[in-house]
């Protein structure tokens, strides 16, 4: 399955939360409906829709200035996943299933072997079961599948779980 990153722009508000941002993009945070609301009424359903406007409109959208239109075009595409990434993933993978279950899990921003692994093992092996999840429930069972597995990893951070329940909500989100 190939899993569709362009993102629709409702998809914003979404990424674009306080509490799964890193800082280096927390200035975007007051512009967040303003973006959603005006790039809407421009057309621009998707993230590539997005992509595609000069700079002075996304000025005109009401970013401030040069910087934060650079700032927003650079988080248009963080969570785009490299093409490098994905290889690993036939290397580490015992069988279709699995493969296919990290394929997806891999869209996810810092998601490799382990935390994927991680993850499929507490029953997430899709985007849409980490979409539906609360950031309770997974670092509960991924605390459980590390205890009774004695596995040698960590709990993941909240704030690494709220991310990826947010890009997972947008990628699944039609």
């Amino acid at each position: 399955m190939m899993i569709n990153t362009n993102y629709r722009i409702d998809a914003l508000s979404v990424l674009l939360d306080p509490g799964c941002l890193s800082e280096r993009y927390a200035p975007l945070i007051p512009y967040k409906e303003r973006l959603i609301t005006g790039l809407k009424a421009l057309g621009c359903r998707t993230k590539h829709d997005a992509e595609l406007l000069p700079d002075d409109v996304l000025l005109g959208l009401g970013l401030p200035d040069a910087g934060v239109v650079r700032l927003f075009r650079r988080f248009l595409t963080i969570y785009d996943v490299s093409p490098q990434k994905l290889r690993e993933i036939d290397k580490v993978t015992a069988d279709p299933a699995e493969r296919a279950a990290f394929r997806e899990l891999y869209c996810l921003p810092g998601v490799k072997q382990i935390r994927a692994s991680l993850y499929c093992r507490a029953g997430y092996e899709t985007l849409q079961s980490v979409a539906d999840a609360s950031v309770e429930e997974i670092l509960t069972r991924t605390a459980q599948v590390i205890a009774e597995d004695s596995l040698s990893c960590i709990v993941p951070l909240p704030k690494e779980v709220r991310t990826h329940i947010a890009v997972a909500k947008a990628f699944t989100e039609s």
